[in-house]
């Protein structure tokens, strides 16, 4: 299945989206939806002036896109912020999400640029107040810091406190993250924020993927797909001309019968890709680690037979001690 995605009237989509990010224009918003139900196809639904109805526009059984322009008000100033709004409806069968998960990257890229993404499945979570609220904290203009007795006790699934890294803060909209060691290469806020579904406890997400876009190994790196499926799902998503990154999440019971969850670092560079690329990409190892680890396991694929559930299982066995 392609992970490209073609815009029904390319004219009209680009037309909605320039009046959106036109100050002087009435228009604060543009929502998409895929073409009589093809993964790889969207087209313009709605245009409008008012965000605040734009949770009434949304379909609980459709996955939708938009694209929406607010202001923020800070030290008497006033800033315009542009929010990029991945709709999933709560009746979304896993399977739809799945086919049209592969496609996400190529669609957020055509909304691009924006200040923070919102993925929302009900009405209430396109809110204008939550989403100001959400603009605010982006930007640091919003307090984020917790009183002592308000902060719960929080550790990331899978590993003890003793064996997290420290790391410092993911970088946001329109910053590149630099490693301490290696080149400069911009990963977009989608891949972030696919990366965190992973790790979250109460997300159902298993899978994420990211590559290169327009396959430039001078990046930008975008999220391509996600999903809730198996590894089968995650490789169905590989594309052999770019190179591409993954994390994926697995629970392993040991012999004490005591379930835990890890997460797998998927390293994908095809033999094909040209040496120039190869070595390109090969300076941002150290960002792309600090981007998708901590893992428990790390697997460098260049076919599709070097990246196996039994080997990745074999792996975790060995580490907890249950082969």
């Amino acid at each position: 299945m392609s992970i490209e995605v073609i815009i029904e009237d390319e004219q009209s989509f680009a037309e909605a989206i320039r009046d959106v990010r036109n100050d002087g224009d009435d228009t604060t918003y543009v929502i998409c939806g895929h073409d009589d139900g093809n993964p790889n196809r969207i087209k313009v639904l709605y245009t409008g002036s008012d965000t605040s109805e734009i949770g009434s526009r949304m379909d609980s059984a459709e996955m939708m896109y938009g694209l929406a322009r607010y202001e923020t008000k800070f030290d008497m100033s006033t800033t315009v912020k542009f929010v990029y709004i991945r709709w999933i409806g709560e009746s979304v069968a896993v399977g739809k999400k799945g086919r049209y998960g592969v496609v996400h990257g190529s669609i957020s890229s055509r909304f691009t640029p924006f200040h923070t993404t919102v993925e929302a499945s009900a009405q209430e979570d396109l809110d204008n107040e939550k989403i100001l609220q959400i603009l605010d904290e982006t930007a640091g203009t919003k307090s984020k810091v917790l009183e002592m007795d308000q902060i719960p006790e929080r550790q990331m699934r899978g590993f003890t406190q003793t064996q997290l890294p420290q790391r410092e803060a993911k970088k946001g909209f329109s910053v590149s993250a630099v490693a301490s060691k290696g080149a400069e290469v911009e990963f977009a806020q989608d891949v972030y924020e696919a990366v965190s579904r992973v790790r979250d406890n109460e997300d159902s997400t298993s899978w994420m993927v990211a590559g290169y876009q327009d396959a430039n190994p001078k990046g930008p790196v975008v999220c391509m797909g996600s999903g809730e499926g198996g590894l089968s799902e995650l490789t169905a998503c590989l594309d052999e001309s770019i190179p591409m990154y993954g994390l994926y999440r697995v629970t392993h019971t040991d012999m004490d019968d005591i379930t835990t969850v890890k997460f797998v670092y998927i390293m994908w560079v095809r033999n094909k890709t040209k040496p120039m690329t190869r070595a390109k990409i090969s300076t941002h190892k150290g960002i792309a680690e600090e981007v998708f680890t901590p893992s428990h396991v790390m697997v460098f694929a260049s076919e599709l037979a070097d990246i196996s559930e039994r080997d990745i299982m074999d792996k975790i066995r060995q580490q907890s001690g249950s082969k």
